[in-house]
């Protein structure tokens, strides 16, 4: 099912990860965000257990220039997709699109989406912004 987004709510783009401490799609990591996390590939980086409230687990890839490009969340057993998927609709308005166990928000220069599978909740932020 694929709906036209209506509403003029932008993704949101910055994810806070420990008190004064954020990362933003299309940004650098500043040394506070790098000192939360552990390299776990070429420009992949995972923050370390306990520093982010909401998800069991975030990695953040780098892309063009060092800025961060994507974002992948896992989220502990506790978290029910439904639940999920209603909060951001409440947020961002309708999905662009639902289909299957993918819920997709797109605006020209991010895409959140939100996976229900049977092993857990995932979801996924990503910078579609053009770069320099």
């Amino acid at each position: 099912m694929t709906h036209a987004n209506t509403s003029s709510t932008p993704i949101f783009r910055t994810v806070e990860v420990a008190e004064g401490v954020a990362i933003t799609l299309g940004q650098p990591l500043s040394p506070e965000a790098m000192a939360l996390m552990t390299q776990i590939g070429p420009q992949t980086f995972k923050l370390k257990s306990g520093t982010y409230a909401g998800a069991k687990e975030i990695d953040v890839q780098l892309g063009v220039g060092a800025a961060v490009h994507q974002m992948n969340f896992t989220y502990g057993s506790d978290v029910k997709c439904g639940e999920m998927v209603a909060r951001y609709t409440e947020e961002l308005g309708p999905p662009t699109s639902q289909h299957g166990e993918i819920t997709l928000w797109r605006d020209p220069s991010t895409m959140f989406e939100i996976l229900c599978l049977p092993a857990g909740v995932r979801s996924l932020l990503r910078d579609l912004a053009p770069t320099a």
